[in-house]
């Protein structure tokens, strides 16, 4: 089958009360388009169109990386002209074409890839995707006669009393053959409440020009709820969100709440790996098997290894975290750090652009930056690397199992050797030679009576 894909997003979304489009509005941290876009591209389709409108440029900015071909409908004028906009884009085409809704996120690809095989299957003019809701005010009606024949749609706007009491709604979702597509288009009449020229009245005059014609009925309609407020982007995020968890759960995964757990659907998670309540995992993250993650973590754009803890309130964005390492709590991974086998980060401790070598201990209150840390390596407990001169960032490197004793300071750029130690309290600005002891610290004095001279001020004043 020769199969092509309409996507439209010209809308603004007016009840989003907002200054963003509404098609890019993110669900778990990511514009909702997206999730339409991936899925129309794993239908493996000759070519996408995008429709776009309300501030086309910063859509066409959010969509730059996907395959997709833009028009732009000026004015907006209904569903209808803005599919009757594509025809310039297929005048080559020959097929079918699958046309979906940018505010339709929740929409998965074997309930389309089930939708268009029905299709052809029944070798059909038009299919138009239905389902059953308890409460379809909103919705367009799928009208259909004694004998259960789809006898039109109708808008909500539109419909009379009797036909609002239907509960059977048009998904807005159809695969249309590419010559009657056009062909009906051209037929659509905008005498309606709106003024506009719907795309559903193409299943009006499929059936009056006694066309090929078939409802395919869909048995979730959570998948084709449309987002058109705020209260719908959180339901849609949470029909998504609960699909993601269930996904997971099903590979091996322990999720101890789900309903507080967030996780986008590009993560991977690895079997025997339990993810606690309060936790975010979002972007390109991979997580390997049998960690422990949480509760209250959140993980961003990074690679986790196998049997990782990460505890209490860590906070990671573009890391990668080998194998055995114990993490938290409150540790903070910031981009380019990388920790490597059986490691240990502990409380209060940030680590940044920086490499933290076999086995090495940064177990509290540090910061490291813009450093190269090898095998063995014990830093202490308020230990802060000096990296930036105000002008330009620097680097220090501590070789393998050095010592660097509680609140050094290494100033950048610096070198502490092979087996060296820096004596708690020092500002190292000089390289330290392999197995030296570095010690920078001013005489301690002694003053006699400070005590009773306190004391004496104190009653003085």
């Amino acid at each position: 089958m020769s199969l092509a894909v309409i996507i439209l997003a010209a809308g603004k979304g007016v009840r989003m009360n907002s200054q963003l489009p509404k098609v890019l509005h993110p669900i778990l941290k990511k514009p909702m388009l997206h999730y339409v876009l991936e899925t129309a591209q794993k239908m493996e389709p000759e070519k996408i169109v995008l429709v776009l409108g309300y501030d086309s440029e910063l859509v066409k900015e959010e969509v730059s990386d996907y395959p997709v071909e833009t028009v732009i409908q000026e004015p907006q004028l209904g569903t209808g002209h803005a599919v009757l906009c594509c025809e310039d884009s297929f005048r080559d085409f020959s097929g079918d074409i699958l046309i979906l809704s940018g505010d339709v996120p929740a929409i998965s690809f074997f309930s389309l890839r089930e939708f268009t095989d029905s299709h052809v299957k029944n070798g059909v003019d038009l299919s138009l995707m239905s389902t059953l809701v308890e409460e379809p005010d909103g919705y367009g009606r799928v009208l259909r006669n004694a004998d259960g024949e789809v006898l039109r749609v109708v808008e909500d706007k539109d419909a009379t009393a009797d036909e609002k009491k239907e509960n059977e709604i048009n998904a807005g979702v159809y695969c249309v053959n590419s010559s009657f597509l056009w062909e009906s288009l051209g037929g659509l009449s905008s005498e309606n409440s709106q003024g506009e020229y719907y795309l559903p009245g193409i299943v009006d005059l499929c059936v009056s020009r006694k066309r090929r014609l078939l409802a395919f009925s869909l048995a979730d309609p959570k998948e084709v709820s449309g987002v058109n407020s705020r209260e719908q982007l959180g339901e849609a995020e949470k029909t998504m969100r609960q699909a993601i968890n269930r996904r997971h759960m099903e590979n091996g995964v322990t999720i101890e709440d789900p309903e507080t757990t967030y996780i986008s659907d590009s993560v991977s998670i690895g079997r025997d790996t339990t993810v606690c309540p309060n936790t975010y995992i979002y972007g390109e993250t991979s997580i390997g098997e049998g960690c422990r993650i949480g509760p209250s973590v959140y993980i961003e754009d990074s690679r986790i290894g196998n049997n990782v803890e990460i505890r209490f309130s860590s906070y990671l964005t573009g890391c990668e975290v080998e194998n055995g390492v114990v993490m938290g709590p409150f540790c903070h991974l910031r981009p380019e750090a990388r920790i490597k086998d059986g490691a240990k980060i502990g409380n209060f401790v940030e680590i940044k652009k920086s490499e933290i070598g076999v086995g090495s201990k940064v177990p509290h209150l540090s910061y490291v930056g813009d450093a190269d840390i090898g095998d063995g390596v014990n830093i202490g407990a308020g230990t802060i690397t000096c990296n930036y001169d105000g002008v330009n960032k620097h680097r220090t490197v501590v070789e393998d199992r050095a010592f660097i004793g509680s609140d050094t300071m290494l100033v950048a750029p610096i070198r502490v050797g092979k087996d060296a130690t820096t004596a708690a309290g020092s500002t190292i600005t000089k390289d330290v030679s392999p197995g030296a002891l570095a010690i920078e610290r001013a005489g301690q004095k002694e003053i006699t009576g400070w005590a009773e001279r306190k004391g004496v001020k104190k009653r003085r004043s």
